[in-house]
């Protein structure tokens, strides 16, 4: 490494002794080994003194000098080492490195002052995780060295595997040091430049230094990015003299000799294609060509996916061509959250860019691109890079894969690719057969006589695979036969170039006698999602009791499997080796026809276990801040040293064990389980429960976490108990995703004092985690369970669809999106899914749940990820009008689409492609189809008023059409056999149909009232459920074709969709009203919660003449009581009205409410009771808008559509005298006067209106003055005032004697102010409006109060004070009611309070943050951003739930219901521990 610094003026320069890399300048004699125990006893001293010092702040120049020292120590002690000299080589020279570079910084800061060189924040980090990996090296060494010595030996031996990680760790620490070293000396640069002479002598030197310096700056951020080690070391370079031919063509396209800039090599399994791939990938990178090269492997979850594919080749193109470097580097500052967006943006960004700036090539390798398990990933990958050559002219791309329809499809006859297909295996070539020929030659190397080679060329038959494995088990060494009996086995086999039979051939030969253990040590190797080493492997075998021999494993099946030199990880050879073990997986044991069985559930199960015993070991399993973590201020992203910390302090195999436990537990049976219960118990409970959660923060992986806790909670097998608390986790982890993803001390910080008050993590999990904040008001009971009824969609939902594990639900609707919803619990999953340019008309899932498919009215089909709500493709055109319906078939692999273009179309999964021409045969839209079970047949139905059956490989129809039906159908369904088709039709009718023969079986099923739009089979086929525009679902038994029970109400407008859930305990529907229900088929009664307050707009809300209570009407057609002290409901609903609530009001005595509604009748009710009283009162002819008591409560008033105001006596119902008429618009408000003699009218008309109570009529002229129609009016408490409000977004004050206005007219926001009210003592008054405000006015000066009151997401309707006025009361559109401190609300400042929610915000809006008036103690200016977090400068102090999140900024009011997202939130800071004292969060250190 070349020095950073040049030698300062007049300084001496120190002498080094370089003639040994491996040693440092001091004590290079054969002495200083004796001493090296006795050495390092004293090295550990200084170490920690060092930490300390560091810690304190202490000089920068003190700390380095101590660093030195103990690299000196560290490399005087390794002189023991006996084993594995080259890795210890490479790590002392990369040590003496670091020392040289240390030793010039300690030259440099000789010359600065001693303030100058104290340790700032921005160095203590680096500079104290370089000394930690030191200590930790330094400790390791020691251990060794001891163990040694108390055993006399006189030499040391380390573990490879640790010499790598020391090497990888210290140099990662190194490179964060020398960033932070050039931060702190950046300023004594400018002196430097002050100093003209001595600038002089130095400035080549200089520059030559802030190149370096700038690189090593380069390194720590390009560190950042996550990276693949592939398996590519499985794979070795051609031999020399073979693959020349293919070799000079690939070279030569790399050179630019051919426009196409991608090569696609395709050929068979076995063929030799990752050799060819390593040789080029070593051919080009000598030659500076190679940007990076990606190697899949279906035996790597990591590297069967393209989700670190963009990030690894980032990483490789830095270091492989350094002209590129910058701009790679400059893309990751650019785009700091780059791992979070899609990966078509990943490649353009990381890729693409930078790609842009070279002018000679950059080649990407591709290798095995098959192996990538997901089809549409594999398609997005090739449609991404078809692009990415297209927009950089650089970049090339060399893929090689087995044939493949999804990368066939993509690139097809696109002229951007070279393809070589089947030329490496094909015997027609002679150099093919040449090539094997030179190789076997070359391996056995004269261990057979010629003809027995040529046989041995011919079995081969083109395939390298077959060569290789047939060329290591002549060659083994650990075999007692003799290569002549080998080959003889080898030439007798019955098919040349049969892999299964030489994967046959090489188990024959083993011992019968070992077949168990093996055929166990390989099932535990098959079923492991990532490769394991030999150390880990042997652990495994321990720990489950597997008495087998890993390394005799591995000199066995030498031929088949590897081990690699630097990790340790044992691969199986070829990915043929993995299918055959997989196809005999499934073989019995007695009835195959050999003696290879793999019990994968057994193996599975084994794996899990061990994994649940890494987790809770006492030593080496999970524990509190295991990566010691120092301050909660700062993410895990802002951890400079992060992926040091996680491989030093979380081993392998605990990382293993924390990211698959769940999912091996979850595929292994239920005796297995059964046996796992205690192990399991004990992860699955406080605190081991959250300890596991910091590793699965630390490794990012919370999306695969709540994965496998959903996969293992459905098995129907699990203890209830089990079940329970898994579900609890998952909850908590789904609520708490952010925090936990960001923030491993956030799991203690923000989860838990947020999580429900009845959650078992927090039950457990706070008892010994108290020193946090706590939640005083705002926290939910339990998580929400299941809601009666999912909302979201902004229009009709026209098809709903449960996954096949029941877990999940989506919907398609008018407002063009699909959403998708935890089944569970009714929570949105993600952002909508956003494409279609038109309505959504049908969705569905494939048969294992990964894509979903969605049918719209813009005439496209478009597939998308499941979970991640990404599209797969583009949409898939073809159709000439909308697609009403769409289909998975039951393996998958296709689509079928029905459209208003009277067509049905099929489509394959994978490639986005239309199979064959479209069926032809309906005369109308096709609005319905379906596959068989078996997928052998399609049915459609149609608006022509029939059902066609049609042969899916030929797409020929069968027979005739189904005739039956009088009008059109509209659906269409298959039993669960195959055997009936059930149909709806606009006929009202569900009919049933026996496939094979189109005939009808029995009667129409009769019932329902209006056209049926939707119908679906149970999954155990006995019942048939249907959706009709009647608004209703009907159940029918299917073999006594009859009605089940009543029909299922509580839609409000016509049932689009209908289904099943997995099990068939559930049905589910979708309508026109914009919702989606749940229903329980047993029952028929709707499942879900009941909602918690109103499910629409509330219009009015007054308080009980006491204040004890407030009484709300809404849209919903309800009325609500609530507690007005704690937002607590009080009883159940009223209903009874059939339109929406317009006005509520208490009688005098708080005994009764009246209401009126959109219905035009006005009802009674008992407060105490909730019962109506009598008949409604009826004889409006429109809605009405208004209600009042008198103020001695005997008569009521009420203002209606039919622009008229009636009297009625409040205790017999009878209406009073004669309509008052006048207006000549809706009545919108009326009010009596407080002696009872007036009442006073607001119309549509613009006028406000006074009438003498007694008699009815008018009391003077209309008072006028208003531009729009009147929204409210009031009287002043003394009666002589009157104030009212109109659409105009003006509010008046008239003298109620005269009629006279009362100065100028107070000017309230321009969208019209909705109602408004006196204070008790006539003082103040308060109105509500449009804009979602509330504002506050003095009555005597017409001026307004303070800021306006922001805290509502949508419309204020309604206002009204407390009877002593310290309160008010509001309701809104956003479905609640808020009750506001009125001097508290007076006094605070919104003018910054911008609304929390405000539609279309910008995304400079969406990246600031709401100022907070709560106060934080010790902390100043506390925001609260977007996502959730407070900050304070740039230290995250907490996470605050999004429920939670609008009651924090807005504090002042209590929001009704409780539980709802604008819920009132107060936090205590009386025991909050964070920043650096976070892990005093621990009231129990023994935890």
């Amino acid at each position: 490494m070349s020095k950073l610094w040049p030698k300062g003026q007049g300084k001496t320069t120190r002498s080094k002794d370089t003639s040994n890399p491996s040693v440092s300048q001091s004590n290079t004699s054969p002495a200083s080994t004796s001493t090296g125990w006795e050495k390092a006893r004293d090295t550990a001293i200084p170490i920690l003194e060092l930490v300390a010092n560091i810690s304190e702040g202490s000089d920068v120049l003190a700390s380095l000098k101590a660093a030195c020292k103990a690299t000196k120590q560290i490399l005087e002690m390794a002189r023991a080492i006996q084993n594995n000299k080259e890795d210890w080589k490479r790590l002392a020279e990369r040590l003496q490195s670091h020392l040289e570079s240390m030793e010039n910084q300690i030259t440099i800061f000789e010359g600065y002052s001693e303030e100058s060189r104290k340790v700032d924040d921005s160095l203590r980090q680096p500079l104290l995780a370089y000394v930690r990996k030191l200590d930790g090296i330094q400790k390791a060494v020691e251990a060794r060295t001891r163990s040694r010595l108390l055993s006399r030996g006189l030499k040391v031996d380390m573990d490879a595997g640790d010499i790598r990680d020391f090497h990888q760790d210290i140099n990662d620490c190194h490179q964060r040091l020398t960033a932070a070293l050039a931060v702190s000396s950046a300023f004594h640069i400018q002196v430097v430049k002050g100093d003209t002479e001595a600038l002089r002598g130095d400035a080549q030197v200089i520059k030559e230094d802030a190149k370096t310096l700038l690189r090593d700056a380069d390194l720590v951020i390009i560190s950042q990015l996550p990276m693949v080690i592939a398996s590519s070391a499985v794979h070795n370079v051609c031999n020399p003299g073979t693959r020349q031919v293919v070799l000079d063509s690939i070279r030569v396209w790399g050179e630019g000799a051919f426009a196409e800039p991608i090569f696609w090599l395709c050929d068979i399994a076995g063929s030799g294609k990752s050799t060819v791939s390593t040789s080029v990938v070593e051919f080009w990178n000598k030659k500076g060509l190679l940007g990076g090269h990606f190697f899949f492997s279906m035996a790597s979850s990591e590297e069967s996916t393209i989700t670190k594919m963009c990030p690894t080749f980032a990483r490789q193109m830095f270091e492989n061509i350094p002209a590129l470097a910058p701009y790679v580097v400059e893309a990751v500052k650019r785009h700091p959250a780059i791992m979070t967006r899609p990966f078509e943006e990943q490649f353009q960004k990381l890729i693409v860019e930078p790609t842009r700036h070279q002018s000679t090539s950059v080649i990407l390798v591709i290798d095995a691109l098959d192996e990538c398990k997901s089809g549409p990933e594999r398609r997005k990958l090739v449609e991404t890079l078809s692009i990415a050559v297209q927009e950089s002219k650089t970049l090339k791309i060399f893929i090689t894969s087995r044939p493949d329809p999804v990368i066939q499809a993509v690139l097809g006859s696109l002229p951007i690719k070279a393809q070589m297909e089947d030329r490496l295996h094909d015997a027609s070539h002679p150099d093919n057969i040449e090539d094997i020929a030179t190789y076997i030659e070359q391996v056995i190397n004269g261990m057979l006589a010629e003809e027995k080679k040529r046989r041995l060329v011919k079995n081969a038959n083109g395939l390298f695979i077959w060569a290789s494995i047939a060329c290591r088990m002549l060659k083994s060494e650990t075999t007692l036969e003799t290569h002549e009996v080998i080959y003889d086995r080898l030439v007798s086999l019955d098919q040349p170039g049969d892999i299964d039979h030489i994967y046959d051939l090489i188990f024959e030969r083993i011992d019968p006698n070992s077949f168990t253990i093996m055929f166990k040590m390989l099932g535990i190797l098959l079923v492991a999602f990532e490769p394991l080493s030999t150390d880990d492997l042997e652990d495994l075998l321990k720990q489950v009791g597997i008495r087998g021999n890993v390394n005799a494993l591995i000199q066995n099946l030498g031929s088949v499997l590897s081990v690699d030199r630097n990790t340790n990880l044992i691969r199986f050879r070829h990915h043929t080796l993995v299918e055959y073990l997989g196809r005999r997986s499934h073989a019995s044991a007695v009835h195959s026809h050999n003696k290879v069985h793999i019990n994968v559930a057994e193996a599975h199960g084994q794996v899990a276990s061990w994994c649940l015993k890494r987790l809770v070991s006492s030593t080496e399993g999970v524990k509190f801040n295991i990566c010691r973590i120092e301050s909660s201020f700062y993410l895990n992203r802002q951890v400079a040293d992060l992926d040091s910390r996680v491989s030093k302090f979380i081993p392998t195999r605990l990382r293993y064990a924390s990211s698959h436990w769940l999912f091996h537990f979850a595929e292994t049976d239920d005796k297995q389980r059964r046996a796992l219960k205690r192990d399991v118990g004990r992860i699955i409970r406080t605190p081991n429960v959250l300890h596991w959660m910091e590793i699965v923060s630390l490794t990012r992986g919370v999306p695969r976490a709540i994965d496998g806790l959903r996969t293992v909670t459905r098995h129907s097998g699990l203890e209830e108990e089990t079940r329970a608390r898994m579900t609890d986790i998952r909850r908590f982890i789904m609520a708490f995703s952010v925090p936990i993803q960001e923030s491993a001390a956030h799991i203690y910080i923000s989860a838990l004092p947020f999580s429900p008050k009845k959650s078992l993590i927090r039950i457990e999990g706070q008892s010994g985690h108290g020193n946090t904040l706590s939640v005083t008001r705002g926290l939910e009971e339990m998580y929400p369970g299941l809601p009666g009824i999912l909302r979201g969609d902004q229009g009709s939902v026209c098809a709903v669809s449960f996954s096949p594990d029941g877990s999940r639900i989506i919907s398609g609707s008018f407002d063009k999106t699909i959403r998708v919803w935890d089944a569970d619990t009714g929570q949105p999953l993600g952002e909508p899914l956003q494409g279609h340019e038109h309505w959504v008309t049908a969705v569905g899932f494939s048969p294992d749940g990964s894509i979903i498919v969605s049918g719209s009215e813009d005439k496209t089909i478009r597939l998308w990820e499941a979970d991640t709500g990404r599209p797969l493709g583009g949409p898939l055109l073809g159709h000439e009008s909308p697609v009403l319906a769409v289909a998975f078939s039951p393996d998958g692999s296709r689509v079928v689409s029905g459209s208003d273009d009277k067509t049905i179309r099929l489509w394959e999964t994978d490639t986005g492609q239309p199979l064959g021409e479209p069926l032809r045969g309906h005369k109308s839209s096709v609005s319905a189809v379906a596959f068989s079970p078996d997928g052998s047949r399609i049915a459609s139905a149609s608006d022509d008023k029939t059902i066609r059956l049609w042969e899916v490989e030929t797409g020929q129809p069968l027979g005739e059409p189904l005739r039956g039906h009088e009008a059109g159908v509209s659906a269409v369904s298959f039993s669960p056999d195959g055997s009936q088709l059930a149909s709806g039709s606009i006929d009202k009718t569900v009919r049933l149909w026996e496939v094979d023969t189109g005939q009808l079986l029995g009667e129409p099923l009769r019932g329902h009232e209006d056209s049926v739009y939707a119908i679906a089979f149970s999954p155990d086929g006995t019942k048939i459920v249907s959706g009709s525009y009647d608004k209703t679902i009907r159940l029918w038994e299917r073999t006594l074709a009859e009605p089940i029970g009543e029909p299922l109400r509580g839609h409000e407008d016509c049932v689009s969709t209908v289904g099943f859930s997995p099990d068939g305990s559930w049905v589910i529907s979708g309508s026109g009203d914009g919702t989606i229900r749940l229903w329980e088929v047993i029952t028929g009664q709707q499942l879900g919660e009941p909602p918690q307050g109103h499910e629409g707009s509330v219009f009015t809300v007054a308080f009980s003449p006491d204040d004890s209570k407030i009484v709300s009407g809404s849209k919903d057609k309800t009325i609500r009581l609530w507690e007005a002290d704690t937002g607590q409901p009080l009883g159940e609903p009223l209903r009874g009205h059939e339109g929406w609530v317009n006005a509520v009001a208490f009688s005098p005595d708080g005994s009764l409410i009246v209401s009126g509604s959109e219905d035009r009748t006005i009802r009674l009710w008992e407060v105490d009771t909730g019962q109506t009283l009598r008949e409604p009162l009826r004889g409006h002819a429109g809605s009405v808008r208004a209600v009042t008591f008198s103020p001695d409560g005997t008569r009521i008033a009420s203002g209606s559509d039919d622009d008229t105001i009636r009297l009625w006596e409040a205790h017999t119902g009878q209406p009073v005298g004669q309509p008052l008429r006048g207006h000549e618009r809706h009545v919108n408000a009326v009010m009596f006067s407080p002696d009872g003699t007036r009442i006073v009218s607001g119309s549509f008309d613009g006028t406000v209106r006074l009438w003498e109570a007694d008699t009815g009529q008018p009391f003077g002229d209309p008072l006028r003055g208003h531009e729009v129609g009147i929204n409210a009016v009031a009287f002043s408490p003394d009666g002589s005032r009157i104030v009212s409000a109109s659409g105009d977004g003006m509010i008046r004050l008239w003298e109620a004697d005269t009629g006279q206005l009362l100065g100028e007219p107070l000017k309230g926001p321009q969208l019209g102010v909705n109602a408004l009210a006196f204070s008790p003592d006539g003082s103040r008054i308060v109105s509500c409006s449009h804009d979602k405000t509330i504002q506050f006015w003095d009555a005597n000066t017409s001026q307004s109060l303070g800021e306006p009151l922001r805290g509502h997401q949508s419309l204020v309707f309604a206002v009204a004070f407390s009877s002593d006025g310290s309160r008010i009361v509001s309701g809104s559109s956003d479905k609640t009611i808020q009750i506001w401190d009125t001097e508290i609300a007076a006094s605070v400042d919104n003018s910054n309070q911008n609304d929390a929610e405000a539609p279309e915000l910008s995304l400079q809006d969406k990246l600031q943050s709401s100022p907070l008036s709560l106060i934080v103690p010790g902390f100043n200016q506390c925001t609260l951003s977007r996502d959730g977090w407070v900050q304070s400068s740039d230290k995250y102090l907490f996470w605050v739930p999004p429920e939670n999140r609008h009651g924090l900024v807005y504090p002042n009011r209590l929001t009704i219901p409780v539980t709802s997202s604008l819920r009132t939130t107060k936090v205590d800071f009386t025991h909050f521990q964070c920043g650096p004292s976070w892990t005093n969060v621990r009231t129990n250190s023994s935890q």
